[in-house]
């Protein structure tokens, strides 16, 4: 999947419908991080969205936050899920993790300069779209789309925090590893 200029708009379906979903990725200075995520919850008041910012360098590219995304949201709106809102939901589907503290620790936004990948959720383009568009202009966000690409260094990260070992990545795309260890997260309940 391949990253367009800044906002990546995808539907996905659900039980209860589709969902849409709005994903754009930039770097941000953080001075207090309930500050910043008060501001999101602000935008997601005003335009009936569920956001949540994800630390860039280990998100595994576009498809592992889309397939992390849905399996949240069937998760949260069938009762099966590991929190109580949304966006908590969220990040431990990306996070592959059912425990939150240890979601956010391997997720979350930091104190002080942060590559992110803001993930927006709602019931159409538009409405996504214009939450994160707030996001990035209430935060000071610098947009990078070049964060989402696959380097050296961020292949490392993702295989350390993933757990995925040398042997695994001789036969399966790391990509796909990232995928696996999200979807077996179902089985963890």
């Amino acid at each position: 999947m391949s990253f367009p200029r800044r906002v990546a708009i995808f539907r996905v379906k659900v039980p209860s419908g589709a969902r849409v979903l709005g994903l754009a990725s930039g770097f941000f200075t953080v001075d207090n991080v309930d500050d910043f995520v008060g501001r999101m919850a602000l935008v997601d008041k005003e335009f009936g969205t569920v956001t949540q910012a994800f630390n860039a360098f280990r998100v595994a590219g576009l498809e592992h936050l889309v397939h992390a995304s849905r399996l949240a949201i069937i998760a949260n709106e069938s009762g099966r899920g590991f929190a109580d809102s949304l966006a908590i939901e969220l990040i431990c589907w990306v996070a592959a993790e059912r425990q939150i503290y240890r979601a956010f620790e391997k997720m979350g936004v930091r104190r002080g300069r942060n590559a992110l990948v803001i993930v927006s959720v709602g019931r159409s383009a538009s409405q996504v779209k214009k939450a994160i568009m707030k996001i990035f202009r209430d935060n000071g966000g610098n947009w990078d789309n070049s964060l989402m690409e696959l380097k050296e260094e961020k292949v490392r990260e993702l295989q350390r925090i993933f757990s995925i070992t040398p042997e695994e990545i001789a036969v399966a795309p790391l990509e796909k590893l990232v995928l696996e260890r999200v979807s077996l997260l179902a089985l963890a309940k």
